[in-house]
């Protein structure tokens, strides 16, 4: 019951508002045939602030609009005639209109229009067959396209037989086992060979020597020398000599602590020791190396008497590095064709213009496109059509503002750019200060850029009766793809009023030359015809 008791509130509250509705509609016809014409006028019972915004169509667009005469002013009401017509049949629903009064919105009733054909007598009228469609001979350019499908293709499938029909002449030549004393002094004799005390380069000489026993260290007794210090090294000898009983003298590690300390003192500390202690230290590496290695066989002839079943033969398998050349390969031929896929797949033509665009050449060549955007209207001829970009308003402007829109089209192959941009107020302004609009818009552009103007030049201009600014600029900016400065020039149109703001803007390399040409048929191509 509660729930019916607000229904009924509603709708008598909906009747009384209707009731007191000050916009209504009226057509001399609704039933019309394609190509005849429809009277629509909008009545307001009011004088004074009162805004007819943009007609709104059907959202089919099947209905147009052939004129919209001026308002006419009666007594105590005003008037809005459109002249309508359809050139397809069926039902198209006109939908409510939006009228300001006072800065309120008042909408009208919806209309539905009945578009019917033109009978055709066909026992009169001469039948004919329908044409087949003509195509125009194909070019070269047409075909253009398909190099970016053809050449990784090619590419991929001669890899592909490089690879099958290669002759494996790769063999795996073994490598002879080399005991670790007999490597270490074939090493010690290369370094004699070398002269390097000889040269004066004694840090090459003590850095060569001690690996050459650190090296030795490390793959017979199987202990990490290389990477550890002096005292760690000596400590962890001194340790595992001990535990294993292996025989390594106590002599033999002074040795050896003493000529890894004048190494550290040579590499480190820039110690110059004279010859005979560079000789003595030699000597020292050789009978080092002798004495560990006798220790070593020692300890392992004593293990192989006391276990003879695990004496094994030492046999130095030839390790094979797995190339990572095919591992790569592999990810190269895979990531060819997914771009390959993925052209295929989004298709040539929307790469190019969704993300690469045209190039200013290729824009003088092509179609253009004639469109209207935004309210107050404005109307020009572009290489693509704009779309519509989201902007959004700052709080303070929603009292001002009545509608704003964007419009862009950008090229970045070519750095070239268009936008237009639309604002309605939603009450009359004072007269604006078209200098000062201008001014502003330039200086809030260059905030936006991090740049600054230059060689700024403004006239006067009008089009279609409505006062304007145009004003050309040189500035400098960062080129995204090249990471470099480069020169632009940007265009502008700037129109205002009391009731709103319409401007162009056109961005384009100074170095670019075929982009005058395009720059100047937009500029020519602006109407502001309502």
């Amino acid at each position: 019951m509660k729930k019916q008791l607000v229904y009924i509130l509603f709708f008598i509250g909906f009747i009384g508002i209707a009731q007191e509705q000050p916009v209504t509609i009226s057509v001399d016809t609704t039933t019309i045939r394609i190509g005849e014409q429809i009277q629509y006028k909008i009545s307001v019972n009011e004088t004074s602030n009162v805004i007819f915004p943009e007609f709104k169509l059907d959202s089919l667009g099947k209905v147009e609009v052939v004129e919209a005469l001026t308002i006419d002013t009666l007594k105590n009401k005003l008037e809005k005639k459109y002249i309508l017509t359809s050139f397809d049949s069926g039902q198209y629903l006109i939908p409510q209109q939006k009228v300001l009064i006072d800065s309120k919105q008042f909408l009208t009733d919806s209309l539905l229009v009945n578009v019917a054909t033109v009978e055709v007598d066909t026992t009169k009228q001469k039948m004919y067959l329908i044409k087949s469609i003509k195509r125009e001979p194909k070019t070269f350019d047409d075909y253009k396209h398909l190099w970016w499908w053809a050449i990784p293709i090619i590419l991929l499938f001669a890899l592909i037989l490089y690879f099958i029909f290669r002759k494996k002449i790769e063999k795996i030549v073994p490598k002879p086992y080399v005991a670790p004393i007999q490597e270490a002094m074939l090493r010690l004799k290369e370094l004699d060979e070398k002269q390097l005390v000889q040269q004066n380069k004694i840090k090459i000489y003590y850095s060569e020597l001690t690996d050459i026993v650190r090296t030795y260290i490390e793959k017979d007794i199987k202990i990490p020398a290389l990477e550890s210090t002096t005292n760690e090294l000596i400590e962890t000898i001194e340790d595992f000599n001990e535990s294993s009983k292996l025989g390594i003298s106590k002599e033999t590690i002074v040795q050896l602590k003493e000529v890894l300390e004048s190494a550290d003192l040579v590499k480190f500390a820039k110690s110059k020791p004279i010859i005979e202690e560079i000789k003595d230290d030699r000597t020292k590496v050789e009978s080092i190396l002798n004495n560990t290695q006798n220790a070593v066989h020692i300890a392992n002839q004593k293990k192989v008497e006391e276990n003879p079943e695990e004496a094994t033969v030492l046999v130095e398998t030839p390790i094979q590095k797995k190339s990572s050349f095919k591992k790569y390969l592999i990810i190269i031929l895979v990531a060819i064709v997914l771009a390959i896929g993925g052209l295929g797949y989004v298709g040539y033509k929307y790469i190019k213009t969704n993300i690469l665009g045209k190039t200013t050449s290729e824009m003088i060549e092509e179609q253009w496109y004639k469109a209207s955007y935004g309210n107050p209207k404005i109307t020009l001829e572009t290489p693509e059509v704009l779309t519509l970009q989201s902007v959004q308003l700052p709080e303070n402007s929603m009292s001002t503002i009545g509608e704003f829109n964007v419009f862009a089209y950008g090229s970045p192959i070519s750095n070239f750019y268009i936008v237009v941009s639309t604002t309605h107020f939603i009450s009359e302004l004072e007269q604006m200060d078209m200098d000062l609009g201008i001014n502003n818009a330039l200086n809030g552009i260059e905030k936006q850029f991090n740049t600054q103007f230059t060689n700024i030049k403004k006239e006067n201009i009008r089009i279609d009766g409505v006062k304007g600014k145009k004003a050309s600029v040189e500035y400098k900016r960062l080129n995204e793809a090249t990471q470099q400065m480069e020169d632009y020039k940007l265009t502008m149109l700037f129109f205002a009023d009391k009731q709103g703001m319409r401007q162009v803007y056109v961005s384009s390399l100074w170095s670019d030359d075929s982009a005058e040409s395009v720059v100047n048929r937009i500029i020519k191509s602006v109407s502001l015809k309502q």
